[in-house]
């Protein structure tokens, strides 16, 4: 009996301690925040090959571990096999919906990730020559030229790189900057349909039916002229604004027809307004192309321009433009036919020297004496041995060339080229110094110096034979300047700067290298014809 009472007791004890547990579980429950959720689980340490660019694999499910780790925990809370089931698929429910935090964070990596992506991809699908194609459409509008037009897209990127954030847009922003810093020029494939070289072509096809059209008649017609006028407007607004390749690509076509053309109708065209106007399109081409340039050297265009301006010496407008050209053609120093000196002979370089000397006196500017000199510098170029240099011998039956001589020796004083007018390979020798060489390579040329400006030379050749580095070719050519001075003048009555002279000879024989060996010859050989001057 106190058995059956003693288990009756422990049967109630057990009771009493099931439903105090149970009651203690729902007050955890009760108590428990709703609406927190647990931490989202961390990504794994390392993204295998399968793993896709956002960081998420997609066979790798979160949640059975999760539900795992809550079996685990209730197991051990509750002794009731019953209730658990309950609260183990509340719990799965709380934690299918909790992964969605892990997603948000895997969302944000996925989406910076995507941004760099698409950020590549934008760059790279860029439509090829498009920086030029906006080049274009700028120039279009605004009506600069493409050089200026390239300014403006340049700045206008620049810009806007500054104000965009990181990202597809900026990409490609970068990317079209990249093409802008390159050369920017229109495809060979599609340089016909540019709309620059349609309007030279329009122009110029214009210009040459005008050409046949005049040498068919043998006259000009007068009411032409406004319809000419216009074509050589719009072709000299096109090389000068265009794309240079454009304009290569045309003048070059057909070997150089257009640029024939054009001084066959110079030739014809006797109304100085038109021909003013192909003078000035004649000097563009010069710049645009190096081979246009030898065309016209080549061609009938300076000899005609010779024979214009000896028509006209005292039209002040017409030399001025005629001599600028003219300077241009002979600048590279392109060998002329021998049947141009016909017009470019002894009496052109008298007729140059004298309006260099005696300008017209309605050249109230003073302009012709220092185009005619850059043209006289040009022309000078034509002559490689003095024995043969029509020029010299121009200058040889004058009494006086004053101006000449003061103007070439200021030239000379500042180191300048005023014959260097383009960039085109190969560059000629430097007309300065090619003329000094020159005019001192013969005495009766030399005496048009006079003593003072004899001196003021061999100052700037010791000037420049202290500054001038090895290998110069500069130094080279003062030097023979300094050779045809002692040579062919009375330096003897004065032997200015000697010692200066000879501190010069002494550094450049004390030179080692072999560039220094054609200098070091010439200046032994000026030593050892005057050892009156440079010898103990």
């Amino acid at each position: 009996m106190k058995n059956i009472n003693e288990s009756g007791t422990m049967a109630q004890k057990q009771e009493l301690l099931a439903k105090l547990n149970e009651k203690k579980k729902q007050i955890q429950i009760s108590i428990k925040p709703h609406g927190k959720k647990a931490p989202a689980p961390k990504p794994p340490p390392r993204l295998d090959d399968c793993t896709p660019p956002n960081g998420v694999s997609p066979c790798f499910d979160l949640r059975p571990v999760v539900s795992q780790q809550h079996i685990s925990e209730d197991r051990e809370s509750s002794p009731s096999p019953t209730k658990p089931n309950n609260n183990v698929s509340q719990e799965d429910e709380e934690v299918r919906k909790k992964p969605a935090v892990g997603k948000t964070s895997s969302n944000q990596v996925s989406s910076d990730t995507d941004n760099q992506d698409d950020s590549q991809d934008s760059s790279e699908s860029i439509k090829p020559n498009a920086i030029y194609e906006i080049v274009q459409a700028v120039r279009k509008e605004t009506q600069l030229s493409h050089d200026m037009s390239k300014v403006a897209v340049e700045t206008v990127l620049i810009s806007l790189r500054e104000f965009l954030p990181g990202g597809a847009a900026r990409s490609i922003i970068d990317a079209l900057l990249r093409e802008a810093n390159s050369n920017i020029t229109c495809p060979k494939n599609a340089i016909d349909a540019a709309p620059d070289a349609l309007r030279m072509m329009t122009a110029l096809n214009a210009l040459s039916k005008a050409a046949n059209d005049a040498q068919q008649r043998g006259w000009a017609l007068h009411d032409d002229a406004h319809d000419i006028q216009t074509q050589l407007l719009e072709l000299i607004s096109v090389m000068s604004n265009a794309d240079v390749n454009i304009s290569q690509h045309v003048l070059s076509s057909h070997k150089y027809a257009y640029v024939t053309t054009l001084v066959q109708y110079y030739q014809m065209e006797t109304r100085w307004p038109l021909r003013q106007l192909l003078l000035q399109a004649f000097g563009v081409m010069c710049g645009l192309e190096r081979t246009a340039l030898a065309t016209l050297a080549l061609s009938a265009l300076p000899a005609e321009i010779a024979r214009d301006m000896r028509d006209n010496p005292r039209a002040v407008s017409r030399l001025s433009h005629s001599a600028l050209l003219l300077s241009m053609v002979l600048s590279m120093g392109d060998k002329l036919p021998i049947t141009h000196f016909e017009q470019l002979g002894v009496d052109f370089a008298l007729f140059l020297l004298e309006l260099i000397e005696n300008p017209p006196e309605t050249d109230v500017d003073e302009q012709i004496p220092d185009l005619f000199l850059t043209l006289v510098l040009a022309y000078n170029l034509q002559f490689e041995e003095s024995f043969d240099n029509l020029l010299l011998n121009a200058l040889e039956t004058r009494e006086i060339a004053k101006t000449f001589c003061e103007k070439a020796l200021l030239l000379l004083n500042r180191e300048e080229d005023p014959v260097h007018i383009f960039d085109h390979e190969p560059a000629p020798a430097h007309s300065v110094l090619k003329l000094m060489i020159d005019v001192f390579s013969r005495k009766k040329t030399a005496e048009h110096f006079y003593t003072n400006d004899v001196k003021v030379a061999i100052d700037i050749i010791v000037r420049q034979l202290a500054d001038l580095s090895p290998g110069d070719l500069r130094r080279q050519q003062y030097l023979r300047i300094l050779q045809g001075i002692i040579r062919n003048t009375e330096y003897g009555a004065h032997v200015h700067r000697r010692d200066d002279l000879l501190r010069c000879f002494a550094r450049i024989f004390c030179e080692e290298g072999e560039c220094s060996r054609e200098d070091q010859a010439l200046v032994r050989a000026i030593s050892n014809e005057f050892p009156q001057y440079f010898k103990p």
